[in-house]
């Protein structure tokens, strides 16, 4: 009996371990495609990918080194950056200049030309300027490269390839212009291409990290997980603090449901770089037993292992057996509600309760909705419905509206003075600017969550937006009560807003609802150290000027080790100060976004400036000397600090 006993509980185990299994893949498919189709994370080393690959330089004939005038620019110091990688991540089209690579005059100017003019939107009269220096110099594969990347940023990816393919077929062996080329395959949407391409450049520099990850995000379009997760590995195994790399594999091994095996990597990551702190990570962590929500920090080790991992039955059967887990899931794996051997269910389920803040019902825009754990959209909910609020009295009217996500909001104004709308809630910051009486403009909401609505020429106009995810959505009634009818019987997550809670109080009361047709209640008696009343903006965190401070930091190192000899050193910290802390830690996209790409382009283009003339690459008017670094290390910092200024007093105007 005791013998029987064991065996009995052993199994126990093992279900009780699959089901969590089981329940986490729900979460972490859906929230996978989400992330995966989504704009991807900032590459946090642009630049590093190919340093080393242009030691191998090109060799032109003598006949081309006479005619290029002694005072020439090299092309690959013309263009510094171009839009990249499916979404806003910026990497130099081109990198460090081959020795013998140059061209005319002549034809580098209208290089100069017609990237300026792509910069501005004149993708047409920049063509026509790369159109001329192609007459000039018609077998100049850096010339045709960079006309790619002006075409690829047009979105015109049809002529980038073509010019990317000239480009290859004058110089086979770039791994640059391969790469490139890749890209606009990728971002063409023709994962196959890219593929190839991505393939042929790691063929040509083994240790190419981006190509690596591209060519994974290749083969995950075409949903071949295997090959995703191998090249991903392949990366880490050549930078094993590749942090881009860690979340990515995090991804794929996620969306295959091997949630033990995806939570190292995305713990790495996030050691590495906190913007991998993303909520569905934090969600999927948590509920393995590996990440303390109240501490924000991983739970050590030894713990978790015991909590996860009861005997080593259920560890060889999670981690090794794996193909016996998916037989077993294939009998009990289904919509939420199927799980745990539960009976058939009904379809819908009734779901109602009460909501109470502070002992008291909510105030009438409080809202309490049903995301759907799987991110899809539900049946009955509608994308892109739009909204009009309209500025009359010194008020917004409605004073409190909720849309969904996709929504677009028009702001008009009925008044006869002018508004400056804005809005410094985090995820949804946007300054409208100056509007006069019976002008209007538009915005389209993105991201879920609580908008707060101000005007900047008014200090006591206020109002809320609300911007739910994909789910169900309802109001208290005066006595807290709400209910949902016919909800379909899946699995949700359960939040309430009310404007007087504190983020911190948000997230302190949701809940999981795992609907299975049987009525359910849901009470919630939430505690706040706000008034009724009071009206939380939920601004973003982030410290930009800390930012600078870092910036600032690695950069006078920098120079202190270039001075002292340290030529790899110092040419890392150059590099951690414009990939990790301007691009990675959010300073240059929030530029970007509040501003103008180019602004944060230029100001990433000085820091760049100084990281070229440490590392030795190009050429320069004068002689670099530590008083000629340090003057331009103290002009970008200044120019970045007043940037600063300029974006908290647009993102955060004091109302």
């Amino acid at each position: 009996m005791d013998s029987k006993h064991k065996k009995t509980e052993s199994t126990n185990l093992l279900k009780n371990s699959i089901m969590t299994i089981i329940g986490l893949a729900i979460v972490g498919v859906g929230l996978w495609a989400l992330m995966f189709y989504s704009t991807p994370p900032s590459n946090l080393e642009p630049y590093e990918n190919y340093q080393e690959s242009q030691k191998k330089s090109k060799t032109k004939s003598d006949n081309q080194k006479s005619t290029a005038n002694s005072d020439s620019l090299t092309s690959r110091e013309i263009v510094s950056t171009a839009k990249t990688d499916l979404g806003n991540l910026v990497k130099t089209a081109t990198t460090a200049p081959a020795p013998n690579s140059t061209l005319p005059r002549k034809t580098l100017e209208h290089i100069q030309k017609g990237m300026k003019l792509t910069e501005k939107g004149e993708y047409n009269a920049g063509n026509r300027e790369f159109e001329k220096a192609s007459l000039i110099s018609p077998d100049s594969s850096d010339l045709y490269s960079i006309w790619g990347a002006a075409l690829r940023m047009a979105k015109k990816f049809k002529g980038a390839n073509k010019r990317f393919a000239r480009a290859h077929e004058l110089a086979p062996n770039d791994s640059e212009i391969t790469f490139n080329w890749g890209m606009s395959q990728l971002e063409g949407d023709l994962p196959e291409d890219a593929i190839r391409l991505f393939e042929k450049t790691i063929e040509l520099d083994s240790n190419h990290l981006m190509a690596y990850n591209l060519l994974g995000k290749s083969y995950g379009r075409k949903k071949m997980y295997d090959q995703e997760t191998m090249v991903y590995k392949k990366a880490i195994a050549i930078q094993p603090n590749f942090a881009l790399a860690h979340f990515n594999l995090g991804i794929v091994l996620g969306i295959q449901k091997k949630f033990e095996l995806a939570a190292p990597h995305f713990l790495k990551a996030i050691e590495l770089d906190k913007q991998y702190e993303k909520p569905f990570v934090v969600q999927m962590l948590t509920a393995l037993g590996k990440y303390n929500v109240d501490t924000k920090k991983p739970i050590n080790q030894p713990k978790q292992e015991k909590k996860l991992e009861p005997t080593k039955e259920v560890k060889a059967a999670s981690l090794a057996n794996e193909p016996e887990i998916k037989k077993e899931k294939n009998k009990t794996e289904g919509s939420d509600h199927k799980m745990e051997g539960s009976k058939k269910v009904n379809e819908t389920t009734h779901v109602k309760g009460k909501i109470l803040i502070n002992g008291r019902p909510p105030s009438p825009n409080t809202l309490v909705f049903l995301e759907t754990k799987t991110k899809m959209r539900i049946k009955e909910q509608k994308k892109g419905v739009s909204i009009t609020i309209q500025q009359s009295g010194l008020n917004f009217q409605p004073r409190h509206s909720i849309v969904q996500v996709g929504a677009t909001i028009t702001f008009s104004n009925q008044d006869r003075e002018v508004h400056n709308i804005f809005s410094k809630s985090q995820g949804n910051q946007f300054n409208l600017g100056a509007m006069a009486s019976g002008s209007f403009k538009s915005i389209e909401v993105n991201k879920a969550g609580p908008i707060v609505l101000r005007c900047n020429m008014h200090k006591d106009m206020i109002g809320t937006l609300f911007v739910v995810p994909n789910g169900y959505y309802t109001q208290p009634n005066e006595k807290g009560e709400y209910e949902f009818k016919n909800v379909k019987s899946e699995g949700y997550i359960m939040q309430v807003w009310a404007p007087m809670l504190s983020p911190d109080e948000v997230n302190a009361n949701i809940r999981s609802a795992d609907l299975k047709g049987v009525n359910q209640t849901f009470d919630f008696d939430i505690k706040s150290a706000s008034v009724r009343g009071e009206i939380h903006d939920m601004t973003d965190p982030t410290d930009y000027n800390a930012i600078v401070d870092n910036i600032e930091r690695e950069i006078y190192q920098a120079i202190e080790d270039w001075k002292n000899g340290k030529k790899f050193i110092s040419r890392k910290r150059m590099l951690m100060a414009i990939t990790k802390h301007f691009d990675g830690e959010g300073l240059k996209d929030a530029i970007a976004k509040s501003f103008s790409s180019k602004r944060s382009i230029l100001l990433e283009r000085k820091l760049d400036k100084i990281r070229k003339e440490i590392s030795g690459y190009g050429k320069s008017e004068k002689p670099v000397t530590e008083a000629s670094l340090k003057s331009q290390a103290n002009f970008a910092v200044a120019a970045l600090r007043n940037n600063v200024t300029e974006l908290e007093a647009r993102i955060q105007p004091t109302p």
